[in-house]
């Protein structure tokens, strides 16, 4: 009998097990799963370049777009009135139209805006093509307004500094690879009515006692433009030597 009773335990156990009826059970539990890893190139992982809408092209190196006027970065073209402004404007024209999606990027360490609040971004058209070095490597433009001038530096300033054909002039005008060589353009001639013409340089101008404004005088202001040509080119001083489209301004000449 006492052989039995060990069986009929067992036994017991066995058919408890089976009909899910066993008293205090440890309960058993599955760790939490754990969340995949976003693959490569997901959003999770890289932020996409903004894309906005070109509105116009204003010249070789500044465009209008749907966030705003944006300077490109690390080039200089050709100012209004200088050899090789046209054919710049028309060189960003064939290769982006009014109304083409565009790529801006801001690198690391760069300032978001110019002084004129203008976007300073590297632009790249939908394709993929940078129109920094599409304009440098067209002869159009200069790599400049980087490190080397007291700016910060940007990404590409060593690839932008290798591609340019362009060059500076002792002025600081851009002299472009269509132009070298061409004869100056022919000294502005003013109306007779024009009070500016009595100045020589921004220096005198800033100068006068006569109550006349003393600047800056910018080229795209068409009540200023005569103003702005005849001291940028007109006086042989070069009263825009930075090439910002404005004359006259601080202590310039």
């Amino acid at each position: 009998m006492r052989r039995l009773l060990p069986l009929l335990g067992a036994g017991l156990l066995t058919v408890a097990a089976m009909t899910g009826c066993v008293p205090n059970a440890p309960a058993t539990s599955r760790p939490p799963a754990e969340s995949a890893p976003a693959p490569p190139g997901s959003a999770a992982t890289e932020a996409p370049q903004p894309t906005v809408t070109l509105i116009a092209i204003i010249d070789g190196d500044t465009i209008e777009t749907s966030a705003g006027t944006v300077r490109i970065i690390g080039i200089d073209t050709p100012e209004r009135g200088e050899c090789g402004h046209e054919e710049a404007s028309r060189a960003l024209g064939r290769l982006v139209a009014p109304g083409d999606p565009i790529v801006l990027e801001l690198p690391a360490g760069q300032n978001d805006t110019d002084r004129y609040d203008r976007l300073l971004r590297y632009v790249r058209t939908s394709s993929g093509i940078d129109l920094g070095i599409a304009q440098l490597t067209a002869g159009n433009a200069v790599a400049r307004y980087d490190s080397r001038d007291g700016y910060p530096a940007h990404p590409s300033e060593i690839d932008y500094h290798a591609a340019q054909l362009a060059t500076l002039a002792a002025d600081g005008s851009v002299v472009t690879t269509a132009c070298a060589g061409a004869a100056p353009p022919a000294a502005v001639v003013p109306p007779e009515d024009a009070w500016w013409t009595q100045y020589s340089s921004c220096t005198k101008l800033k100068q006068n006692t006569l109550g006349h404004p003393t600047g800056p005088f910018d080229r795209d202001d068409p009540e200023q433009a005569e103003i702005y040509n005849w001291f940028a080119h007109g006086t042989g001083n070069n009263g825009d030597g930075d090439g910002d489209g404005l004359a006259c301004e601080g202590g310039r000449r």
